[in-house]
């Protein structure tokens, strides 16, 4: 144990995101085409036991192979959008890992250039909110309650005129 550095933060990570976020006119969510798809099945970590664990039992990707994020709203997001600048806002939506769906909000720190943007998209859940017990395994000394969610967004803003 003294090669462990106490607290370690585990890191998961995948490359396989899709999605897309529209807008009404009016700048309101059109919920029914603004979806996020994660494909959990190619998560990668610096732990392989613990990958393979989310694999096979917490997330049971062969049956769940991804994890979904459905946008209906925001708070705080200018209208129109900006051409250039950075703005903070959340995103409002239900995110469904498995077979559970849960009302979650995610913080967004977006910078605009031109047609394009970047953000950070970040969440605090728990193993309890999406029906999930905590690992435990020999190789883990202690799991926290808490899970950060974060996605790195690279976008393209397209109008439909």
């Amino acid at each position: 144990m003294a090669r462990l550095s106490v607290p370690s933060e585990a890191v998961g990570e995948t490359g396989d995101v899709t999605g897309a976020i529209v807008f009404n006119e009016d700048g309101s969510v059109l919920s029914e085409a603004s979806v996020i798809i994660v494909g959990v099945d190619g998560l990668r970590s610096d732990e392989s036991r613990r990958v393979g664990f989310l694999r096979r039992s917490a997330i049971q990707t062969s049956r769940f192979p991804e994890a979904k994020f459905v946008v209906t709203g925001t708070e705080g997001m200018p209208w129109p959008l900006p051409s250039e600048g950075s703005i903070s806002f959340t995103l409002i939506g239900d995110m469904t890992i498995r077979d559970v769906t849960r009302p979650v909000a995610l913080e967004v720190d977006a910078d605009f250039t031109g047609d394009s943007f970047t953000a950070i998209a970040s969440t605090i859940i728990t193993f309890d909110q999406f029906d999930r017990s905590k690992p435990r395994l020999a190789f883990i000394l202690s799991v926290e309650d808490e899970i950060r969610l974060e996605l790195d967004i690279q976008a393209l803003i397209r109008t439909g005129r």
